[in-house]
């Protein structure tokens, strides 16, 4: 089964949707939120959702525009959740004015999450008066990791290609190592910029070294990748925020890249995908 999380700019909350082919969506819940945000802000924006050490889906999400610190939540069912908390990824860290679009992805060689998301850091400055939602900001690529989702390590920096970005997505990839997907956050918000669009990097081991990024592998304007595997293709979506609507392609290599037609729920806002066998069903 594949599950899609995502929050519309309607109702920034968790909403779900599934499919048994990979190419059709549908909504759960009614297309209601499963889960609205009960601490910080409120908000929750960019929701991902991975299996934990544990073996309960661990729910990661942006806590609003300038906060530093990401939601985090667990549940057994994709439906009820456990209480949930702040995580301050970048608390200790003078100058963070933000912490966008949460993720993690195992390295099973040391058996340790690792946690990726967008940054800004700027000593000195305050995020207030700044316009996050429309005017592009200086974005890194920042980290942590945890074995258990309880402790976490320093919040280092983990891709820095010399200009801003956000974000980022890791898949491990068949044969061994990672492939990531980002956006290039350069340029401005109208259709004919030359940046905002998706680019793609390989990397062995966490951290790096990083092969040359690769792209644009999309057109402009999009955000939000989201890979999952179907039959002997990878297939990446990523978000038209500018123009209300998701677009998709698919690779057999993980090189070349071809569009792709699939069934997204509308109004679904920088989504992520869920493969996973631990669910046989949700209900509509």
């Amino acid at each position: 089964m594949y599950v899609v999380s995502y929050f519309t700019d309607a109702d920034e909350a968790l909403h779900l949707a599934r499919s048994h082919d990979g190419e059709e969506f549908t909504p759960v819940n009614g297309g209601r939120p499963v889960l609205r945000g009960t601490v910080g802000t409120g908000r929750l924006r960019d929701p991902f959702i991975g299996l934990g050490p544990d073996g309960l889906f661990h729910l990661l999400a942006t806590d609003g525009w300038t906060s530093p610190r990401i939601v985090h939540a667990t549940s057994a069912d994709l439906l009820n959740w456990s209480e949930q908390r702040l995580v301050p990824v970048m608390a200790g860290v003078e100058g963070a004015l933000n912490a966008w679009a949460p993720e993690f992805f195992l390295d099973r060689a040391s058996g340790l999450y690792h946690l990726i998301w967008s940054s800004v850091v700027e000593p000195g400055a305050t995020a207030e008066g700044r316009d996050f939602e429309h005017n592009s900001q200086n974005h890194r690529i920042w980290h942590c990791s945890t074995a258990d989702f309880r402790t976490f390590s320093a919040s280092t920096v983990f891709f820095d290609p010399g200009h801003s970005v956000i974000d980022a997505t890791v898949r491990e990839v068949d044969g061994g190592g990672f492939l990531m997907a980002f956006k290039d956050e350069r340029g401005s918000n109208d259709l004919g910029t030359a940046h905002k669009n998706i680019h793609l990097a390989s990397f062995d081991t966490p951290g790096g070294p990083f092969s040359a990024p690769r792209g644009p592998v999309t057109p402009p304007v999009v955000e939000g990748p989201s890979f999952f595997r179907r039959g002997d293709e990878l297939v990446m979506i990523f978000d038209h925020f500018l123009e209300g609507r998701y677009g998709a392609a698919r690779s057999k290599n993980g090189v070349d890249w071809e569009p792709v037609s699939l069934a997204l729920p509308t109004g679904m806002r920088h989504a992520s995908v869920l493969e996973t066998s631990a669910l046989t069903s949700l209900p509509g």
